[in-house]
């Protein structure tokens, strides 16, 4: 069940009319709804995994609550470590045991060993629920939230279905407090709810969507693709990954908002940043910060000398990759962005005594190289994040830096089986279209005052795109996979 589905739509109406007319009940009667809608949501993929979902629930409760009680440091960090093993546990082993045996065998000399032989499924968003979960009892732990006393509101929490499956990856001091309170349903949060819902639905179905079949086709055959050809398919990947993953957001934003609760923001036109810092701090960012917060300082990033903050900030980078999938273009995406944001860090003060130097007319064209070569170098950072394999890397990249005269395309520049000239066209102004929108786009002010016209009107356009441009084959979420 996906948020572009038409079952979707038929359970969230039911679950939304539900929730309408017992907005007013008691607290149990009304996230008990919630979580019953919620595991069905989940259960509706495979309902075996539901029993995961209540083992990471369980556990970081009963955790949480006993570190709150104790009043020793030793025993405190053991039941943490029983959180941190189990979620880590179950997310290795799920995700990563594949992985791991295939390494192995990579390295090892041949028949060293017999590799055993298991046929794991990932279960969807599990990379998400178990970093939410975790980070609750790592609160309580550092004495940054207090220990929830009902299982129910915690529960909830962690399962709570719009954002359950890819994020953004909620803090539970912003979340159990919503569920202890009565929800605040009003028209204008109702207004700004459906607007980010069909905003969603847009950039997945319209933008997305449409240009998968030209990254695929590329992607497919990096050995045939011409430079050219590489060049807009690497584009066309950076504006899918990002209308598709923000589609998510936003669609689980304006649920969420429906329902009378506010999830967090977790991109801030990210293609606009001057360098990969920035980079990161608009671009997932429920997950740079959970990163930064619990990774991050306990690698003593904030307490180290300058090598170890280095060390730290590297780290998180490379483990970020192998997060977002298991294999080892995954790992090369995140260590890429972990010397990215070394270089960054160091060549930080010599770049500030740099522009201060400048005049107004140097400092525009020092803005606009930076931004030119940050979105270059994330653009290059996509090749190895789609890629599907470490060779696959090393030819597009090749053609791409190396050798693009050499590989000129001889016919069409796409080379997609029965594009015409107006197909390519069409992909290539969605392409540029998406990218432009990200220096045009302002958040309107939220409410009704001065925008109800505007978003209707703008409703009723992106709509009749949707309807206009519905394409023939939907993708999968992207970041289902993880």
């Amino acid at each position: 069940m996906t948020f572009d589905s038409s079952e979707f739509l038929i359970f969230f109406s039911v679950v939304f009319v539900a929730w309408f007319w017992i907005r007013y009940a008691s607290r149990v009667v009304r996230n008990g709804l919630l979580l019953l809608a919620s595991y069905f949501f989940y259960g509706f993929w495979s309902p075996p995994f539901v029993i995961l979902l209540l083992v990471s629930t369980l556990v970081d409760f009963y955790m949480a609550r006993a570190i709150s009680r104790s009043d020793d440091a030793k025993t405190r960090k053991q039941l943490l470590s029983v959180s941190v093993i189990v979620n880590l546990g179950i997310l290795g082993f799920f995700k990563y045991f594949n992985f791991f045996i295939d390494s192995a065998l990579m390295i090892l000399p041949p028949d060293s060993f017999v590799a055993p032989s298991l046929e794991v499924i990932l279960p969807v968003g599990i990379s998400f629920y178990t970093f939410q979960s975790m980070s609750y009892s790592i609160d309580v732990y550092r004495k940054h939230v207090k220990a929830s006393d009902s299982l129910l509101d915690f529960a909830l929490y962690v399962a709570f279905f719009p954002q359950l499956v890819a994020g953004p990856i909620e803090r539970a001091g912003n979340m159990l407090s919503q569920f202890a309170a009565k929800p605040r349903l009003a028209v204008d949060r109702s207004l700004d709810g459906l607007d980010l819902c069909i905003r969603g639905f847009f950039k997945k179905v319209v933008i997305a969507d449409n240009v998968a079949p030209l990254v695929n086709f590329v992607f497919a055959d990096v050995d045939s693709a011409s430079s050219l050809s590489l060049w807009i398919a690497a584009y066309a990947f950076a504006v899918q990954v990002y209308a598709d993953f923000s589609a998510y957001t936003d669609i689980a934003r304006g649920t969420a908002k429906l329902l009378g609760f506010e999830l967090m923001e977790n991109f801030k036109t990210p293609f606009r940043s001057l360098n990969v810092s920035e980079f990161w701090q608009r671009w997932h960012i429920s997950l740079s910060t959970w990163f930064r917060d619990y990774l991050y300082v306990s690698l003593g990033g904030y307490r180290g000398n300058r090598v170890r903050q280095l060390f730290s900030l590297f780290m998180v980078m490379a483990l970020g990759g192998l997060w977002h999938g298991a294999a080892w273009n995954f790992v090369l995406w995140g260590l890429f962005h972990g010397v990215l944001l070394v270089v960054h860090n160091v060549s930080t003060p010599m770049l500030r005594a740099f522009t201060d130097n400048l005049n107004v007319l140097g400092k525009f064209v020092f803005r606009f190289a930076s931004w030119f070569l940050t979105f270059h170098l994330v653009i290059i950072s996509f090749v190895m994040f789609r890629a599907q394999s470490v060779a696959d890397i090393s030819t597009a990249l090749t053609k791409m830096l190396i050798a693009p005269i050499s590989n000129l395309p001889r016919g069409g520049f796409l080379y997609i089986p029965d594009a015409g000239v107006g197909e390519q066209v069409f992909y290539l102004v969605l392409i540029a279209g998406a990218i432009i929108a990200q220096f045009s786009s302002v958040e309107l002010k939220p409410g009704l005052s001065g925008n109800t016209v505007f978003r209707g009107v703008r409703g009723a356009f992106l709509l009749s795109f949707i309807f206009l441009l519905y394409p023939t084959v939907k993708e999968q979420f992207i970041y289902f996979q993880f």
